[in-house]
């Protein structure tokens, strides 16, 4: 893969406590920000939160958006990976939060879902070079997660072997949906939309009261300038179930040697989400063949696992099985 290309550490990251976008950002912790230029010419969003520099890392945690999301909403995970021992590296997907459009210049739309993958591979290519050397770990143990859409993207991710990730954790993941008469007729719509009219918004949006019961997060959500709340397009819809059918047919997720089944994995679901098809997940989840891998459901929880009033106890949960398999690492930085 072709190198995207980048600033320099020191014009493109930053260490200050603030952000951009009026982002709190807590105190103590290592911050880095900035922008990097993806292999199509296109300018995205990075952010990064590490624990303060004296403190043991046990690895760095790769985090991806969900759809129309933007990254610096889930501060608050992150600052409680950084309690944990654990680095954050994350970015806004082409179209989504502060990066650019593409050429279709559609906020929350998705032209091609392959180079979504290609972006998070440049940007971790990226981090190596331009933000672990500002830490005390020149090559931690990397770990892949994602919310929802951003699972899907982070499990292709995995499949495209340009880096290696130690393990990984899916909030709420869309791995697929149970295909019924009505939405196979629709998928065969979508397919001739999706070129025809790409842009178009034909696909409704989620029911925004179906991913959290707390009402502030949905006003919060509702207000953020950064976040899409428009319908989906059909571009969007047609790339999404094309990635999902790749997902479910690729042959390494059930071959025992394989890299991707190599990985430790956690799903975390909430009991009452009715966004993602909970069936298809637990069916994909057991196709899996990783050794290690655990299916954790959250009693009451809706979609958002992460943000929903039990975050506290996902959060927990979450630290606990990190730690339990990435033990604190001495400084290997290079003098």
């Amino acid at each position: 893969m072709s190198a995207a290309t980048w600033a320099s550490p020191s014009s493109s990251s930053s260490g200050s406590l603030g952000s951009s976008f009026g982002v709190h950002v807590p105190p103590g912790l290592q911050h880095f920000e900035g922008r990097f230029q993806n292999l199509r010419g296109q300018s995205l969003f990075y952010f990064s939160l590490y624990p303060p520099s004296k403190r043991a890392l046990r690895g760095v945690v790769l985090y991806l958006h969900g759809a129309g999301d933007h990254c610096r909403r889930y501060i608050s995970l992150y600052e409680r990976l950084c309690e944990a021992g654990f680095g954050v590296i994350t970015y806004d997907m082409v179209n989504h939060g502060a990066s650019d459009c593409d050429g279709h210049k559609t906020r929350g739309h998705v032209r091609s879902f392959r180079q979504l993958v290609e972006d998070t591979d440049a940007y971790v290519a990226f981090a190596k070079n331009a933000i672990f050397p500002q830490t005390s770990l020149l090559t931690p143990p990397l770990i892949i997660a994602g919310t929802s859409f951003g699972s899907l993207v982070a499990l292709h991710v995995v499949l495209s072997g340009q880096h290696k990730f130690y393990a990984g954790f899916w909030a709420g993941p869309t791995v697929g949906m149970e295909m019924s008469t009505l939405w196979k007729v629709q998928a065969a719509f979508i397919q001739p939309l999706a070129l025809l009219l790409p842009r178009v918004r034909l696909v409704p949006g989620v029911d925004y009261e179906l991913l959290w019961r707390d009402p502030g997060t949905l006003e919060d959500f509702k207000a953020d300038a950064l976040a899409t709340k428009s319908d989906i397009t059909a571009r969007t819809m047609q790339q999404t179930l094309s990635a999902m059918h790749r997902l479910t047919k690729d042959k390494s997720i059930k071959q025992a040697g394989s890299g991707f089944c190599a990985l430790s994995v956690l799903f975390l679901v909430g009991s009452e989400d009715h966004i993602a098809d909970q069936g298809v997940t637990r069916k994909f989840y057991d196709k899996l063949a990783n050794m290690d891998k655990q299916f954790k459901v959250f009693d009451g929880v809706f979609h958002s696992v992460f943000e929903d009033p039990e975050r506290d106890e996902v959060f927990a949960f979450l630290c606990q099985w990190l730690r339990h398999r990435f033990p604190e690492l001495h400084n290997n930085k290079t003098p």
